[in-house]
């Protein structure tokens, strides 16, 4: 959430000191009104303002006043506090959400003077938690690829440490399939993201895959004990105190698995028990928790395209003005490019593919989607020259997946043919369908000839 400055309206006086209760009242009643504007802009996943002002009054009587200058350390203190109190912890997202809002309050009314690097600082500290908070799981497991390599004789003196059938990286990933009972092809169902909090087992899975991470980078989540950071994904994947308390046993069965294998071993630092990994093994062990993460759709590759894989996407390709009405109904895989829509519409229109083509959306008119450094001087015409003729406006067609741009049904995308008097198409899509067997892309449908149309695009399902 960006965070908007403006000149404030009157001089207001950072106090050290607890304020009055008539200036919190005050500053509530703002707020009230200033959410409730938010809300008809954007009210989705927002509180109501009754709770979101009821929310922050707590917030202030936590704070002892201090949140009246919402300063980077006073709210570090206050998530804190919510984070180590059981009957709240779940809450952290609703918390994290309604102090950004009113961070967002303070500075643009003027009713707190922070200079513009508390401002920031303390933004960066919420948006932070709030990442945490909502996609801890995400967070460990991007933070793998810091986990530093060791020499390979340290590495394979680690591996003889382990039982006999874990001797090698490809070993020890087999053995984290077996233990986490998923194997490629068949993943455990998703607790987080877009799949509803579902089976113990899954949570289970995503439990000992952050408590893994956190084994082979002990710098993560530094001072939080294995209870503490699993009770954080747990709320991070958004499941209720029954579903936490049915993955225990699944949970408890797995770590005690890995811990006989000698992959974990609990430590304890500071009065704070936590799982930590061989320091010699945390490379390979980084490298197969990512690997296995990678075959359960745990990580977030493709945050642009929100289609699973799998997922064929039927649109209607219709030429703009033409009479009578010429048209193509092609379905493709989501994580085509827009390389392959261009390709697949001049296939299946029989178009020579001989001039200038672009694609545009509605919501960026200036962007330009074309093929970019992939005209040579004797190649065929088809886009801008080189990288180096494109601007900050021009965006590799070959960079862009189809479902990044066509998500719900009824968007669209805008294509040009030619230079001189180019032709135009408007492509829409109709359907959001899973795949079946057959390769794509195929034409459905066609105000020609059907099979002829499909049968030209048979040189893309040999790509």
């Amino acid at each position: 959430m960006g965070v908007k400055r403006r000149p404030p309206r009157r001089p207001v006086r950072q106090g050290a000191g607890p304020t009055s209760a008539t200036a919190t009242k005050a500053l509530l009643i703002g707020f009230e009104r200033w959410y409730a504007r938010h809300l008809i802009v954007d009210s989705e996943g927002h509180l109501s303002a009754d709770d979101a002002v009821a929310l922050l009054g707590e917030l202030f009587d936590r704070s002892r006043g201090a949140l009246h200058a919402p300063l980077a350390p006073v709210l570090e203190d206050l998530l804190a506090g919510i984070d180590d109190d059981p009957e709240r912890s779940a809450d952290l997202p609703e918390v994290i959400q309604t102090l950004e809002h009113y961070l967002d309050f303070v500075v643009e009314t003027g009713t707190w003077l922070g200079t513009d690097e508390e401002i920031d600082e303390s933004a960066e500290l919420l948006e932070v938690a709030f990442e945490l908070s909502t996609e801890l799981l995400g967070f460990l497991l991007d933070s793998l690829d810091d986990v530093e390599a060791v020499p390979a004789g340290r590495a394979r003196r680690a591996f003889e440490g382990l039982p006999a059938t874990i001797r090698t990286p490809a070993e020890l990933v087999q053995r984290l399939r077996g233990v986490l009972g998923a194997v490629p092809g068949d993943p455990v169902d998703r607790v987080s993201g877009d799949v509803e909090p579902a089976v113990p087992a899954a949570l289970a899975v995503e439990r000992v895959m952050g408590l893994l991470c956190v084994a082979a980078d002990p710098g993560l989540l530094p001072e939080r004990s294995e209870e503490r950071i699993r009770a954080m994904l747990d709320t991070a994947a958004g499941v209720t105190v029954e579903e936490a308390r049915a993955a225990d046993p699944d949970t408890a069965r797995m770590l005690a698995l890995l811990e006989h294998d000698g992959l974990l071993r609990l430590t304890e630092a500071s009065g704070v028990a936590r799982y930590e990994t061989p320091a010699d093994l945390r490379p390979a062990l980084a490298d197969a928790v990512v690997e296995i993460a990678e075959e359960l759709g745990l990580l977030d590759d493709d945050p642009l395209n929100p289609h699973h894989a799998g997922t064929a996407l039927q649109v209607k390709v219709a030429v703009i003005g033409s009479r009578p009405a010429q048209w193509r109904r092609l379905l493709l895989a989501s994580g085509s490019d827009l390389g392959e829509l261009h390709l697949a519409s001049q296939l299946s229109l029989d178009w020579p593919n001989d001039e200038p083509h672009a694609f545009t959306v509605a919501a960026e008119p200036g962007v330009v989607i074309t093929a970019v450094d992939r005209i040579g001087d004797d190649g065929p015409a088809g886009g801008v020259g080189s990288a180096d003729d494109s601007d900050d406006s021009t965006i590799d067609e070959n960079e862009v997946q189809l479902g990044e741009l066509l998500i719900d049904v009824g968007d669209e995308i805008s294509y040009r043919y030619g230079a001189d008097d180019p032709r135009r198409l408007v492509i829409r899509l109709e359907r959001v369908a899973e795949s079946d067997a057959r390769p794509l892309p195929r034409c459905v449908g066609a105000s020609a000839d059907v099979a002829e149309a499909d049968r030209l695009l048979a040189p893309l399902r040999l790509r």
